[in-house]
């Protein structure tokens, strides 16, 4: 049994908040048009284009997969929801993903396909992405040391913002226990650890702290709220005595740093590793070179681990 606690995309606060996800979703799946895989003139100039490109084997199974839907909505869904995994209620409600192919596959007046195979790979590994979250979410951490990667991923792009917004790296130390604390948020919210001995432990690691700091930053810090993005926030503001700090700043500036395809990644797991690839493929779904820049060669291994290795 996987360490990784799955929750669906509308169990997430944000998602609740954001403006009207649900009907747009129910919307894609119940009225979109979808593609129709089946023809020769989809094989030929969508499915080969496709596999003539470098994009990972794997994406040609789930671009022809019975449980993958490439959809045509009539408005364009949301940058944090074109790619989604639900049960396809206009049929027979199996967990399938919907991939929004709005300017991602387009048909010409003579009826063929142009495909840009770019962003359809990328978006491919993120259906992957969300259907082994639901189906099999042990397959996301094969190994011991990705819930530490993913963590220090979360960490120094969350603390990045923090300092950003509060200048808190001028206090030694400050971005460490920042960048400690969002590992224990992302192990606790996004990834739903409940072992408390077991993510204190990972997110040392993933904070890379010294067994002093460990100790200091656990003592000090051991009444944080990590079980919720709003509690978690709000506790953030008195540690580190940011009286501006608020969900809502928080929120602002994560979409203006990192793209507005990014914003559930601050809570939903599958998002998360979205944000990662698309980075690493370099396909501009989001502010990659800001991305680039804050994990270096963390986004190389997590990009190559995520993509080539699960």
């Amino acid at each position: 049994m996987s360490d990784l606690k799955v929750k669906p995309i509308t169990g997430c606060f944000l998602y609740t908040k954001l403006d009207g996800y649900t009907e747009k979703m129910s919307n894609a799946i119940l009225k979109a048009e979808r593609i129709d895989r089946n023809s020769e003139i989809f094989s030929e100039d969508v499915a080969l284009e496709l596999k003539r490109s470098k994009a990972p084997s794997y994406t040609m199974k789930i671009l022809t997969s019975k449980n993958t839907h490439l959809i045509w909505p009539t408005d364009p869904l949301p940058r944090g929801i074109r790619v989604f995994a639900a049960k396809d209620i206009k049929r027979d409600k199996n967990i399938c993903v919907f991939i929004d192919c709005n300017g991602v596959i387009t048909k010409r007046d003579n009826g063929r396909y142009k495909v840009k195979t770019d962003l359809l790979a990328a978006n491919l590994i993120s259906a992957k992405n969300n259907m082994v979250y639901y189906k099999a979410p042990d397959m996301l951490i094969k190994k011991g040391s990705d819930l530490v990667l993913m963590a220090k991923c979360f960490g120094k792009l969350f603390a990045h913002l923090i300092d950003y917004i509060g200048n808190i790296s001028v206090i030694p130390e400050q971005k460490d226990k920042c960048r400690y604390l969002a590992a224990k948020y992302f192990l606790s919210t996004i990834a739903g650890l409940d072992n408390e001995d077991k993510i204190n432990s990972i997110a040392a690691k993933a904070a890379e702290l010294t067994d002093s700091q460990e100790r200091i930053f656990g003592l000090a810090t051991s009444s944080v709220n990590v079980s919720s993005l709003p509690a978690f926030i709000d506790d953030l503001k008195n540690v580190f005595k940011l009286d501006k700090l608020s969900l809502t700043l928080v929120i602002e500036k994560w979409m203006y740093t990192y793209g507005t395809s990014t914003v559930l990644a601050l809570e939903f797991l599958p998002s998360f590793l979205t944000m990662i690839t698309d980075a690493y493929c370099g396909v501009y779904l989001n502010m990659q070179k800001t991305i680039e820049k804050v994990l270096g060669k963390d986004l190389v291994e997590m990009g190559k681990n995520n993509i080539y290795e699960k």
